[in-house]
């Protein structure tokens, strides 16, 4: 066999294997993703609409919310008397006779407890602090789901990124790939070397395959903290924007101490406790019953009648059972403090470690983007020269065009990453950053 006709063999192979490479990848022909865009279905979405769809819908918060609804029935409550109790009674019931007519005395009776002054007003106030304790619970879960949306949302965002990125470099393959071939066709290098693009080609392939499967399970994800149904489709993202952190920590950790759903739950437990021990100390003053009746006698003159009773709570045999629960409630108050501490501390620590990744991601995201990528672009523009010029070989020319997509892909995971140290952050504080804590930066458009 000639070697024209080993070379037709061998561009004859390499056309078919790379069109089999690009018809097999990214679920369809890689050539009309590649020149037609990759096409997400279903609505945009933006993480603003995701986090307003999240807070409106998830089925954990609207449980929580209506959790609450039935809390604030109960104060209410407090403010009114037990009902009152109503009697009858026969007296002097003869024994020779069943006819109740023949009795002497009927007895009708209404009994009324009533508290001690200002122990419903009290009880009313512990009753409150169990809506302010599950009204935090809400804002406590609220932000642990809105973080999880973050993060689900900054996932798919960087799984259909490192597609597109990957579908990008199989244009830049296919035009390494027709150098090596033409090479080939003038002797100056081997089969072996022409074929390496094919097996780059595959490998892309596969790696396109695995985040195909990451960005499905994260849209399915998502999409159940959103409340859709798990094969809902999600449309085109809103890609993050490189931002720079410029509040201090220590500013930040002040608005975590006063706006953090946990710090406040830690409070409202020391208020709730406080509030119980209000409670028990009324118990020392005596509640009231109050009972009136109207005694019948068919046999002599109607009489009214009334009883007033009072209970004795500091009587010797029962006032140290009160004094136990006040110590008892005296202590929770001791450890409700103590927890609010730790808590707070606990805040302090978390503000300041979703800090420091903050800063980390943003240099990094920085030095990818300055350094980095410039310089592995150049490297390959360099080694793609020197490959023409024979002064390389097609191996160097591989490593470049890899080093390239792994340079791309990462700048775009460190501003993800910057997002989701972002949302750790908010998450900690409790609360928003706003424009005046985080703003764009001044940069080249990364392609």
């Amino acid at each position: 066999m000639g070697v024209e006709m080993k070379h037709a063999i061998v561009r004859s192979a390499v056309a078919v294997m790379l069109a089999a490479t690009g018809a097999s990848a990214g679920q369809g022909n890689i050539n009309s993703v590649q020149e037609h865009g990759r096409v997400d279905e279903g609505p945009p979405l933006s993480l603003a609409a995701a986090i307003a769809e999240a807070r409106a819908n998830n089925p954990e918060l609207v449980a929580l919310r209506q959790q609450v609804d039935v809390a604030r029935l109960r104060p209410v409550q407090e403010k009114f008397l037990q009902p009152p109790m109503l009697e009858a009674q026969i007296w002097q019931w003869p024994l020779n006779t069943l006819n109740p007519l023949n009795t002497n005395m009927y007895m009708f009776m209404a009994t009324q407890d009533v508290p001690g002054r200002g122990k419903r007003s009290l009880r009313e106030a512990a009753a409150e602090k169990d809506v302010a304790l599950a009204a935090v619970d809400v804002d406590v879960r609220a932000r642990q789901i809105l973080d999880l949306v973050k993060q689900a949302y900054a996932d798919l965002f960087v799984a259909r990124k490192a597609i597109d990125i990957h579908l990008a470099s199989v244009d830049l393959l296919r035009q390494l790939a027709d150098v090596s071939e033409a090479k080939y066709a003038t002797g100056r290098i081997s089969q072996h070397d022409v074929l390496k693009s094919i097996v780059e080609l595959s490998k892309l392939h596969d790696d396109v395959i695995g985040f195909e499967q990451q960005a499905e399970t994260t849209r399915i994800r998502l999409n159940v903290l959103l409340n859709r149904p798990p094969a809902a489709p999600i449309g085109a993202l809103t890609d993050p924007v490189e931002r720079v952190l410029v509040t201090s920590v220590a500013d930040l950790q002040r608005v975590a101490a006063e706006r953090q759903p946990d710090v406040q739950k830690a409070h409202v437990r020391v208020e709730q406790a406080q509030a119980q021990l209000a409670v028990i100390r009324s118990e020392i003053k005596p509640d009231f019953t109050v009972q009136g009746g109207y005694m019948l006698m068919p046999h002599q003159t109607d009489a009214w009648m009334g009883r007033v009773g009072i209970t004795w709570p500091r009587a010797p045999w029962a006032r140290g059972r009160t004094d136990a629960r006040i110590a008892e409630a005296t202590a929770a108050i001791d450890a409700a403090n103590g927890g609010e501490r730790a808590m707070a501390s606990a805040v302090g620590l978390a503000v300041a470690d979703a800090y420091v990744r903050v800063k980390a991601a943003e240099r990094r995201a920085a030095l990818l983007r300055t350094t980095i990528l410039p310089q592995s672009e150049q490297t390959l523009e360099v080694s793609r020269i020197a490959y023409q010029a024979d002064r390389v070989d097609f191996l160097t020319l591989i490593e470049g065009e890899r080093t390239l997509l792994d340079a791309r892909l990462e700048y775009f995971r460190a501003v993800s990453e910057h997002e989701r140290a972002l949302a750790d952050l908010e998450r900690a504080m409790g609360a928003d950053l706003s424009a005046t804590d985080v703003g764009p930066v001044n940069r080249s458009e990364v392609k």
